[in-house]
């Protein structure tokens, strides 16, 4: 079936002009300021309207086993919510499970994704450096899998240790990939947690104290030095702090090759929501930091220092996140946001003048196609 979309303002991160597009089998095959005519085409008239690329996310958890509990939503209900925000792909993750290989785990979500309403693909993540793990690495490279993550802190049992970091480093500076970093520092995590125990401060208005800023700093810097060693690149999910976009940026002035992507939640709140009568909901992991840092976030997305959002949508259900009891040692981490952070970045970053329509869709689509090897097929019209 062929469809015109006429008459609407067309926006890329290079342009904003009127247009009229031809779609024919499901993909977008002409783009003129001409009138288009297809025979048999149904057609959408976009007069008033503006026309994006489909939203990737490149950062979501669906159908996620963490903390105890599953997350509210799987690939068919969490896929049907992305598609009504305006996202057409989300990026998942392949957890390995107990006794579970690598290779193991991205097979497994692959059936498990078989019900989503949209397209989708997979960052596969590292949970040891065994041999196995090591060949699994290198085949799934071959097969089409461009980005691997690592935590750096020990949650779940996921964290891995420098070593561990250095080597594989090492071996993906030899390949076409991207590590991602979960980058936190776990021994200081530890601390801050065993000094907040100490005190008897373990409610959840205390939470902040547990992951301040200086946790995620202290893991950037470290990343960053590895990354500069061993020449492998490198991509700092959800960032939360000014200063790992300083740090970062710091680094690729010395030639690192470093990216950074943010989430909604970092960009539009603070620690205050710690203190409200139901602060265990708005728990993610790392936190949500201090007004400072919302500002550095949107300055980063407009000079391009921070290049992508995702959302790490994590959306356990309300009773879930409840069970804390009011105590930090018991949250379960995660927000929802694949469904509405194209809104909140339209709205509090293009009509806020802190973004441009352009930048908008750099940032929501076409950066997040060119990083992850879906461009030119992706992320622009």
């Amino acid at each position: 079936m062929n469809l015109i979309i006429k008459n609407g303002t067309v926006v890329t991160a290079e342009n904003v002009s009127r247009a009229n597009i031809l779609v024919s089998g499901g993909k977008i095959s002409k783009v003129s300021a001409s009138v288009l005519s297809a025979k048999g085409a149904a057609t959408i008239d976009a007069s008033g309207k503006y026309v994006f690329p489909g939203v990737i996310d490149p950062h979501v958890h669906l159908g996620l086993e963490a903390y105890g509990s599953r997350t509210a939503d799987d690939f068919m209900s969490g896929t049907r919510a992305a598609s009504s925000g305006g996202v057409t792909t989300v990026i998942d993750y392949a957890i390995p499970g107990k006794w579970e290989t690598l290779a193991g785990a991205v097979s497994r979500r692959l059936v498990e994704a078989r019900g989503s309403y949209i397209d989708y693909s997979f960052h596969a993540q590292i949970t040891n450096w065994s041999p196995e793990t090591q060949s699994d690495f290198e085949n799934l490279v071959s097969s089409g899998i461009t980005s691997f993550k690592i935590f750096m802190p020990k949650t779940e049992g996921w964290g891995l240790n420098d070593w561990e970091l250095l080597k594989i480093f090492e071996k993906a500076s030899t390949l076409p990939v991207i590590i991602e970093l979960h980058a936190e520092s776990g021994p200081l995590i530890e601390g801050f947690i065993a000094d907040l125990v100490s005190r008897k401060k373990t409610g959840v208005g205390d939470f902040y104290y547990t992951r301040p800023n200086i946790v995620e700093e202290e893991a950037v810097s470290r990343a960053c030095f590895l990354a500069g060693k061993t020449g492998a690149k490198i991509y700092i999910v959800h960032t939360t702090t000014a200063g790992a976009v300083e740090i970062t940026g710091r680094a690729r002035a010395s030639g690192v090759k470093v990216m950074l992507e943010t989430c909604p939640q970092y960009l539009m709140l603070t620690n205050s929501v710690f203190k409200k009568k139901n602060g265990c909901l708005f728990a993610t992991c790392p936190p949500v930091k201090l007004p400072s840092d919302n500002d550095a976030l949107w300055t980063g997305l407009k000079d391009g220092s921070v290049r992508t959002v995702g959302t790490d949508h994590c959306a356990f259900s309300k009773s879930d996140k409840l069970t804390c009891a009011g105590d930090f040692r018991k949250l379960r981490f995660g927000m929802p946001g694949v469904e509405t952070s194209l809104e909140i970045l339209h709205s509090e970053g293009v009509v806020k003048k802190r973004i441009s329509f352009k930048k908008l869709v750099e940032i929501t689509s076409e950066n997040a196609a060119k990083i992850f090897g879906l461009y030119p097929k992706k992320g622009a019209i």
